[in-house]
């Protein structure tokens, strides 16, 4: 089959859908290397490394991303004669004719609203209705997700399939020199937003060096997203400003060297739809404090710790716990990287090609 993809998320500094993207692409290829992609976005695309001359990556107008997703993405993907189109960001063209599957990663912009600015609101909400009616198949990357997507448009049940994301160990780059100079330090990684509920983590971490001035430091590893004004100088004003540090986005290596050296991994989101980062860091051994909200639970079992994520001395007695609790860390090491073996881009890509079978048959 020949695919048309929505790869706007494939960016120069690929974040959450970028990455579940060049994994979910690359193992189907790996499978099936008689299909083929055909990359589409109004905006120049950054085909990662391991799918460079794999896929093609055709031209498509500059235009503003809605705009262009219900206007030349279709005339693109008919152009280039694809079989079927795959919305990797949830929505799909609606004038199109060819048979659609759409990824539906979460449903924040349509529940929570106020996490979101106008831009990614209006390029969701007015179209995820009418995508589920149009989808032939709909791909939910959690049980959770698609609990919420049924609970909102109850249409979408026959078509919804839950295919988990995948996750794959990456080798750390060179230990040398170490991260942050040697020192330990709790470590969060993922765009700065609303709902990654960083305010709090940093407010847990305060209260316990207020009791404990030899815990280790609070890495942020991310690039600021929108929501998030005032958060620097809020973090300059800290009385414990020295102990929290900004390392900007990581890539691969740089990563995964940053998970495995990392005392704890914090992650108390407000609502993840899967929860990659906590899973990568599961994959390197390394305890993981998440949050009991959404998907998580889901995604962690019992490898790692689900403390309340609206409550601040729940997240510091957990990341307490990660640090100090001997039995937790030696389970964490045995069962994080267990857990995040079940979760393959391989089964990822087989079960996601069979749902475009049923979409084309």
């Amino acid at each position: 089959m020949r695919l048309a993809v929505d790869a706007r998320p494939f960016e120069e500094r690929p974040t959450g859908v970028g990455r579940y993207l060049e994994g979910l692409l690359s193992a189907w290829l790996d499978q099936t290397p008689s299909d083929s992609f055909i990359l589409l976005s109004p905006r120049k695309v950054h085909v990662p490394a391991r799918l460079a001359g794999r896929v093609e990556a055709a031209a498509s107008p500059a235009l503003p991303g809605t705009v262009w997703l219900q206007t030349a993405a279709a005339r693109a993907a008919r152009r280039a004669g694809a079989d079927a189109f795959f919305g990797s960001l949830g929505i799909l063209p609606l004038l199109s004719s060819l048979p659609g599957v759409a990824t539906v990663h979460d449903l924040t912009p349509l529940l929570f609203p106020e996490w979101h600015s106008p831009k990614n609101r209006l390029g969701f909400n007015p179209f995820i209705g009418a995508t589920v009616r149009r989808a032939r198949r709909i791909v939910a990357v959690s049980d959770a997700t698609r609990r919420d997507l049924v609970a909102a448009f109850p249409d979408a049940a026959p078509k919804t399939v839950v295919v988990h994301n995948g996750v794959e160990p990456e080798a750390p780059a060179v230990l040398d020199p170490a991260p942050h100079g040697g020192r330990p330090y709790v470590l969060y990684v993922g765009t700065l937003e609303p709902r990654k509920n960083v305010a709090r983590l940093v407010a847990a971490m305060e209260s316990i060096w207020d009791r404990r001035p030899d815990f280790p430091d609070l890495v942020l590893a991310g690039g600021d997203g929108w929501g998030m004004e005032g958060f620097r100088e809020r973090v300059a004003r800290s009385r414990h400003a020295a102990r929290v540090a900004r390392v900007g986005y990581l890539g691969p290596g740089e990563r995964a060297r940053w998970l495995a050296s990392a005392r704890v991994f914090a992650y108390p989101s407000l609502y993840e739809g899967f929860g990659l980062p906590p899973l990568e860091a599961m994959a390197q051994g390394t305890p993981v404090v998440g949050s009991s909200a959404s998907a998580l639970p889901e995604v962690m079992g019992d490898a790692g710790l689900l403390p309340d994520p609206a409550s601040v001395p729940d997240i510091a007695a957990a990341l307490e716990r990660a640090h100090d609790d001997a039995d937790f860390r030696r389970r964490a090491a045995a069962e994080g990287p267990r857990r995040a073996q079940s979760f393959t881009w391989a089964a990822a890509a087989t079960r996601t090609r069979t749902l475009f079978e049923e979409a084309l048959s």
